[in-house]
C-alpha cells in the first residue's frame, strides 16, 4: 500500500515538475532576429556531422561488436579512444575543432568546420549505440554467416541494415538530436552570420549557439531565446516520436 502511494507521489511530483516547466514558455512567441539562414544552416550542418560520422563509427561498432576482427592491441587502442572522446568536455572539442579545422586546415569559421567538430561529438555517441545493436545480432547470426562463407564487411554492411533498418534509424535520430542540443562544440567553429549559406565553406550561425547568444549578448532577447527554446523542445519530441513511426512502417514494409 504504501509503496502504491509513493510512487502515485512521485509520478504526481514529475507531473508537476513538467507542467511548470512547460508553462514557462507558454507565452506569445517572439521571432525578430531570427532568419530563415540560421535554421537552414543549422539542419544542413547537423544532418551533415551525422552522416560524416555515420560511417567511421558503423564500421568501428562493427569490430568492437566482434563483427570484425581485429589484433588485441588494436582493439583495445579503439575502446580506449572512444571512451576518451565520450569523457571529454566538448567546450574542449570545440577549441580542438578550431585550432584543427578552422585555423590548420584552413576551412575557417564554416559549416563545414562545425560539421567535422561536431564528428567528434557524435563518434563515440554512434559507436556505442551501434555497437549495443550489433554485439546481439553477432551473437545470434554471426556464427551462421561465417559457417556460410560469408565475408565480415557483408554481414555488416548488408546482412544487418537489413534485419535491422529501424535500429539503424533510431541511432541516427539519436545522433542528430545530440548535435542539435550542443553548442560549446561549435559556438567556436561555425561562425555567427545570419545570412542564407551557399555552400559548406560559408559562415553561419547556429541555432543552439543562436539561443545562447540571444539570452546572453543580444538586449531585449530573452522573449525569443524562451520561443526558439519551446520550437526546439517540440522538435525533439517530434524526434521522439518519429522512430515510433518508422518503426511501424518498416516494419509493414
Amino acid at each position: 500500500m504504501l509503496r502504491t502511494i509513493s510512487k502515485q507521489w512521485v509520478l504526481w511530483l514529475y507531473l508537476l515538475l513538467t507542467a511548470s516547466i512547460i508553462s514557462i514558455f507558454l507565452k506569445p512567441l517572439f521571432f525578430e532576429h531570427t532568419t530563415l539562414g540560421i535554421l537552414v544552416g543549422t539542419v544542413i550542418t547537423t544532418v551533415g556531422a551525422v552522416l560524416l560520422a555515420a560511417f567511421p563509427a558503423y564500421l568501428i561498432a562493427g569490430a568492437m561488436a566482434g563483427i570484425i576482427r581485429l589484433p588485441n592491441w588494436l582493439q583495445t587502442m579503439t575502446t580506449v579512444s572512444v571512451y576518451i572522446l565520450a569523457g571529454m568536455p566538448s567546450i574542449i572539442l570545440g577549441i580542438i575543432g578550431f585550432l584543427l579545422f578552422c585555423n590548420a586546415l584552413g576551412f575557417g569559421w564554416s559549416m563545414l568546420s562545425a560539421m567535422l567538430t561536431l564528428l567528434l561529438l557524435l563518434y563515440p555517441t554512434l559507436v556505442t549505440a551501434f555497437s549495443q545493436m550489433l554485439r546481439p545480432f553477432n551473437d545470434r547470426y554471426g556464427k551462421a554467416a561465417e559457417s556460410f562463407g560469408v565475408h565480415p564487411l557483408e554481414l555488416l554492411f548488408r546482412l544487418s541494415p537489413a534485419y535491422q533498418k529501424g535500429k539503424i534509424l533510431d541511432v541516427l535520430i539519436l545522433g542528430w538530436a545530440t548535435s542539435l542540443g550542443d553548442t560549446a562544440a561549435v559556438m567556436l567553429t561555425c561562425g555567427a552570420l545570419t545570412g542564407f549559406p551557399e555552400s559548406i565553406m560559408d559562415s553561419v550561425r547556429l541555432l543552439n549557439y543562436h539561443i545562447f547568444l540571444l539570452a546572453m549578448e543580444i538586449p531585449g532577447g530573452m522573449p525569443e531565446a524562451r520561443s526558439l527554446s519551446l520550437l526546439l523542445i517540440m522538435f525533439l519530441l517530434f524526434l521522439f516520436i518519429l522512430p515510433r513511426v518508422a518503426h511501424r512502417y518498416l516494419s509493414e514494409a
